[in-house]
């Protein structure tokens, strides 16, 4: 069993491996908790009006989230096409073009089920998120560009304390 006192530490992935849908069962295995103690840790996320917990309903948000995605490209194109030629900035093209990606991108991912490859994933958002940042929010990109190699020398040793 998991120590005593780490909750802190394991409810956030526990939540996280659930919305990515894993079974009870399986996140107690992997992460030697009871079920029971993750079944506590679901039931004290929901407020006693709503019908789920914050648990089940950031899992449904993902489950849809592609969903999502597309009915807001279709409905900013359908705005867009309604525009007299012209009549549309370059950024808001811009955006509807990195929308679009995003879109093929998920649906691309969704198709390939649990198998896709994270890290890679992980690595084209960042790279998205700092091409975005470039243009719209060039301060915040320096501070993640001085935080970076920290954040990833944090890890590194991380990942050699867990060996």
């Amino acid at each position: 069993m998991a120590e005593k006192g780490a909750r802190a530490q394991l409810e956030p992935v526990a939540r996280q491996m659930y919305i990515d849908g894993q079974s009870l069962t399986a996140i107690a295995e992997t992460l030697d908790v009871s079920r029971n103690t993750l079944t506590d840790w679901k039931a004290r996320t929901k407020a006693p009006a709503d019908d789920l917990d914050e648990w089940d309903k950031a899992r449904e948000r993902k489950a849809t989230f592609g969903l999502r995605m597309e009915s807001l490209l279709e409905r900013e194109l359908t705005y867009a096409e309604e525009r007299q030629p012209g009549a549309i900035e370059g950024v808001t093209l811009d955006n509807l073009s990195k929308l679009g990606s995003l879109v093929v991108k998920f649906k691309a991912v969704e198709s390939q089920g649990a198998g896709f490859d994270r890290a890679k994933v992980f690595l084209e958002n960042l790279q998205f998120i700092a091409g975005w940042m470039k243009e719209n929010e060039p301060e915040g990109l320096k501070v993640l560009a001085e935080s970076f190699d920290s954040l990833t020398a944090a890890f590194k040793e991380s990942l050699d304390g867990a060996a």
